[in-house]
């Protein structure tokens, strides 16, 4: 039997079989320890008298050579105890022992490596079966795909330029647009699916939603306006994706790319990966919140000139949310291509599982200023800085 230890305490307990081969021990005779007495030659007539006493002795050394090699912490003590043990039979002149049993016999102790008190043991800093999980999920990688499906806002364009340019000139500019424009056909329309949100709003409960009221002898364009204001205001805030609150923002947004207020930021590495779709004979869509015709004003009025010939459509939240399956299933049939084929690219990790969920393949862009990605959203997903990072069809 091989004694070991455990690597997280230094002193070994004794196994019952050895508990059993000691007792055994104890009753038959196994080889004196280098401590045990010598006997001195004894005249023949007291020849009994020093058996008896060399039986007692070897008794003795049984039992402390049970004790010591269950204490034992290496292979030494124990050589020591056996050379011992030979020098000591060789002087006595006392009757041999009778042979123990095989099964009282204790073999010497392995020597195990000990760890110190209070040190704690890891077999391993790495688990391999979660290592390098994000470059297990990639090199799974990008199959062939036909068509490119992006969002705009954090994926071809940065978030500051929606932030800091789009809404704030919204805000600023709306009062003067609004009593420019307030006899027009299009803000009639625009004014009136504002007002319907604004009634489904109030019965469902937002506390920050306020009615827009209907121009009458009693009621002044000025009031209403004021309503539109308050509505819009608290909408844009709560970055609300709402379909009337958009296409009222590309309305305003349209005369100011128009007039060069504004111009449509994109990332540098936005163009060359267009090119390099286009020269493989893939097909670019855009999905985004941001209403039709204002995903078209940016394109088409942005700081690299008309970009609208790289695209085959644009699609917005009339075809549903971008955080539901269906809405992509939807895309995909529009298409007319199976999911499996078409690459989604977004910053939303929500946009992403869904597409996933409706069979598409999906990149998550980390862009400067985007909402920060979790250790499970890398471990699951294909994330790259850059869309010339997106890796090769497989």
């Amino acid at each position: 039997m091989v004694q070991t230890r455990s690597r997280s305490n230094p002193k070994a307990a004794v196994p019952p079989e050895t508990t059993a081969a000691a007792s055994a021990s104890n009753k038959s005779a196994p080889s004196k320890r280098k401590n045990a007495p010598t006997t001195v030659a004894a005249p023949a007539t007291k020849a009994t008298k020093a058996e008896g006493t060399a039986d007692v002795a070897e008794a003795k050394a049984v039992s402390s050579e049970a004790n010591s090699a269950a204490k034992a912490t290496n292979g030494d003590e124990a050589e020591e105890s056996s050379t011992a043990s030979s020098s000591s039979s060789s002087t006595s002149v006392a009757p041999p022992a009778p042979a123990a049993p095989a099964t009282a016999t204790i073999p010497a102790p392995v020597e195990v490596p000990t760890v110190p008190a209070g040190v704690s043991v890891v077999a391993s800093e790495e688990d391999p079966s979660v290592h390098h999980a994000k470059e297990k999920h990639a090199s799974g990688g990008i199959h062939p795909y036909e068509v490119v499906v992006s969002d705009i806002e954090g994926t071809t364009t940065p978030i500051v330029f929606v932030k800091e340019n789009l809404f704030p000139y919204v805000i600023s500019k709306l009062p003067e647009f609004l009593k420019r424009n307030w006899a027009s056909d299009e803000m009639k329309s625009a004014i009136e699916a504002l007002r319907v949100q604004a009634a489904k709003d109030v019965a469902e409960g937002h506390t920050d939603a306020t009615p827009i009221a209907t121009e009458s002898g009693e009621i002044t364009a000025e009031k209403v306006q004021e309503d539109v204001i308050a509505s819009i205001g608290w909408q844009m805030k709560a970055d609300r994706k709402i379909g009337a609150l958009k296409a009222f923002q590309g309305y305003m947004w349209r005369e100011g790319y128009a007039n060069g207020d504004l111009k449509g930021a994109l990332y540098e590495d936005v163009i060359p990966a267009f090119d390099q779709w286009k020269a493989e004979g893939k097909r670019l869509y855009i999905y985004s919140s941001g209403s039709v015709p204002a995903q078209k004003l940016l394109f088409g009025y942005s700081e690299k000139g008309d970009l609208l010939h790289y695209f085959s459509g644009h699609y917005d939240t009339t075809i549903g949310q971008k955080v539901e399956a269906d809405s992509y299933t939807k895309i995909a049939a529009d298409i007319g291509l199976s999911p499996s084929k078409i690459l989604f690219l977004s910053d939303n990790i929500l946009e992403i599982i869904a597409a996933k969920k409706a069979g598409l393949q999906a990149v998550v862009t980390d862009r400067p200023g985007n909402a920060p990605l979790s250790e499970e959203d890398h471990a699951n997903n294909i994330v790259v800085k850059s869309f010339l990072e997106i890796p090769k069809p497989q």
